[in-house]
């Protein structure tokens, strides 16, 4: 999803581009691209820029006010900022303020003020932004809806090149375009080129035996600092931090302490910093993936109060590197065809070294934001130059090899096949012995449970058990051999969890004791039937298999759906279809019932096709163009004893047959 910021500024509405040259400037903390026919002007503490106008009468500004160090809540300073600019004004409506961050962190407020103009209306969207201590904001002003609607695109198109600094980038040399301003990367407090002593890695799977708990407290480790900032470059972290037993701290710069603390609101859990370089700064969250381990969220560290990614090394690093590099485009022949549904051919997109394109016989460059997308699976790339110039696209690459550029033009997409990049499934290390008198128990069971809220769906839970006292409890992700219960997981923690069973009582990791029954074929987990899971041989399959996904918006009103459907054939072959959409109507008080201020709309299509194999618990798809899928299959059904066709599970999807009724 692109940041709020952006979403709020489009409020919405359709996007178009914004084209012709633009030229780099700067207004105190503010660098832009001034794009050609917009003129500026000083007025006041701010600067007014003025768009050309689309019709008679049509007048669109936006204005960069000066900004102010905050001695209060960014909240309060906005809505004296709006009443301010508003005083005199006959306000006709103001929609509610709407508040989030952006994709470094960064909060976000916005709102949308209708002023009586004359016989009309003015239309002016307000929003602000905290960037280190300093408060900014800027005000889009329209003469009409019209005019208001039609300028997006515009406003757009500045906003993704607005940036906080006090640099001006040089232009470009050899393009008729001045080049996107670089902001300069905020220096840390603590300075990277000071080291730290070595710090012995820990045995993070004693340390959880003896009662560390990894959600609520950071393993005494070294974790790297990768900042969030509008780039490309993670050759290195900006700076290493060491958690130390005790409560202290090491940064470059010194030592000190800190002290953890749970939210009242949630289950999230902050590291305080006191004593030592970080003191005074916001406090840390700290985040734990049972996969690959602990990362740090710092806000409030750097001068110009970007984020931080802390992350554990070893794994945890290692898996934020890959994703680096897995939205970071990489030189080949990306052929392009159309997001219509009707899959056109419209040419190849060619990536050269030095960040060139090639396409349509012309050439450009293209910039790309990774490390400011870290919390996003994909980055962003701006075209600058030939065919594509001003166009925006975002790229990805999945974990079978598939890079892909989405959006091109707003109707094409780009991709090929390579060959992708695998992580461990496993650590290093083997998981220890369970301890005495837990076990007792052998085989793989699954539990069926259905949800009403918030929307309807089959969830099926799965507990493989190993008689010395180890049971799986997540979903296979191939087949069950992925429940190897004498591994550890990439973060150095045993796969699975240890389970006792006691006075009719079982109990599986630090969840609380549950009721535990013997059947005449099964066992009851809390009074619920577990089904047994067994291989489903060699089977072939005849039909149309569809799924279906749906969400509810949380604001406003709308939703989404999504189907996937496989089609097998018993002569070993399938095609694959993914199509779906996304309707949302935001209001001013966000629900259904308020006056609808905006929304946002989109739909997908995507075909393929290729060979399968059914075998034991794995479904094996190879695609035509090379791709290789392995997914965890289950009936959930059986009849007498034999897997029940019309319903499947599969890489965690229930398909059920469409028997054309």
């Amino acid at each position: 999803m692109e940041p709020r910021w952006k979403m709020l500024l489009r409020a919405g509405l359709l996007v178009g581009a914004l084209s012709g040259s633009a030229h780099a400037a700067t207004f105190g903390n503010y660098v832009f691209d001034l794009p050609a026919g917009w003129t500026q002007a000083k007025q006041g503490s701010g600067l007014v820029l003025t768009l050309p106008p689309k019709s008679a009468g049509d007048r669109a500004t936006i204005r960069l006010t000066a900004g102010a160090v905050l001695t209060g809540s960014l909240e309060a300073w906005f809505a004296a900022q709006v009443a301010a600019f508003n005083k005199g004004a006959a306000v006709q409506s103001q929609s509610a303020t709407q508040a989030d961050t952006d994709e470094n962190g960064l909060p976000v407020l916005a709102t949308v003020v209708v002023v009586k103009a004359g016989s009309g209306s003015e239309w002016r969207l307000f929003a602000a932004t905290k960037a280190g201590n300093r408060a900014e904001m800027l005000v889009f002003s329209a003469s009409s809806l019209e005019s208001f609607t039609a300028h997006q695109g515009e406003l757009t198109g500045f906003t993704d090149r607005l940036n906080f600094a006090n640099v001006k980038a040089p232009a470009t040399a050899g393009t008729t375009k001045a080049a996107t301003p670089s902001v300069s990367t905020p220096a840390p407090v603590v300075k990277a080129s000071s080291s730290l002593p070595a710090l012995a890695a820990p045995n993070v799977a004693q340390l959880v035996r003896a009662g560390l708990n990894p959600q609520k407290q950071p393993f005494p480790d070294e974790f790297r600092c990768y900042l969030s900032y509008n780039g490309s470059d993670y050759s290195k972290p900006a700076f290493a931090l060491q958690m130390l037993p005790n409560g202290r701290y090491r940064a470059p710069g010194g030592e000190g302490t800190y002290k953890m603390v749970q939210s009242s609101s949630s289950s999230l859990n902050y590291v305080r910093w006191q004593g030592g370089p970080l003191a005074g700064t916001d406090d840390a969250f700290l985040l734990f993936d049972s996969t690959y381990g602990q990362t740090l969220q710092l806000d409030g560290v750097t001068d110009e109060d970007r984020r931080l990614y802390c992350h554990q090394r070893g794994s945890a690093e290692n898996h934020a590197l890959v994703e680096f590099r897995r939205k970071d485009p990489q030189v080949g022949k990306y052929p392009c065809r159309s997001l219509d549904g009707k899959n056109t051919d419209l040419g190849t997109l060619e990536l050269l070294a030095g960040r060139v394109y090639r396409y349509g016989g012309g050439t450009g460059k293209y910039a790309v934001n990774i490390m400011g997308k870290q919390g996003d699976s994909f980055s962003g790339v701006d075209f600058v130059g030939g065919p594509l110039d001003e166009e925006y696209s975002t790229y990805s690459e999945d974990e079978l090899g598939e890079r892909e550029f989405n959006r091109i033009l707003r109707k094409m997409r780009c991709s090929l096949v390579a060959k992708p990049i695998v992580e461990p499934k496993f650590g290093t290390a083997k998981a220890p012995a369970p301890p005495a008198g837990s076990g007792g128990i052998e085989g793989a069971y699954s539990q069926t449970v259905q949800n009403f809220y918030p929307n309807a769906s089959l969830n099926h839970y799965f507990y493989i058990f190993n008689k010395n006292g180890y049971v799986f409890t997540g979903d296979p992700e191939t087949s069950l051999a992925d429940a190897d219960c004498s591994k550890t997981r990439p973060n150095g923690l045993p796969l699975c969890e240890v389970y006792s069973i006691k006075n009719g009582l079982i109990t599986i990791g630090n969840d609380k004791p549950e009721k535990w029954e013997r059947t005449a074929t099964s066992y009851k987990l809390d009074g619920e039937e577990l089904n047994k899971v067994t291989p489903l041989g060699n089977l072939k399959l005849a039909g149309d298999y569809q799924a279906i996904s749906t969400f509810t918006a949380v604001v406003g009103s709308g939703g989404g759906v999504f189907y996937n459907n496989l089609t097998f054939r018993k002569d070993g072959t399938f095609s694959r279809e993914s199509s779906g959409g996304v309707s949302i109507t935001t209001t001013t008080d966000g629900t259904a019932f308020g006056e609808t201020t905006g929304g946002v709309s989109s739909s997908s299509q995507r075909k393929n096709s290729g060979k399968y194999t059914l075998s034991g618990n794995t479904l094996t798809l190879t695609y035509n163009d090379g791709r290789v899928e392995k997914q965890f299959a289950y009936w959930p059904n059986t009849n007498n004893g034999k897997p029940d066709l019309e319903w499947l599970y599969v890489g965690g999807r229930n398909y059920f047959l469409d028997d054309g009724k």
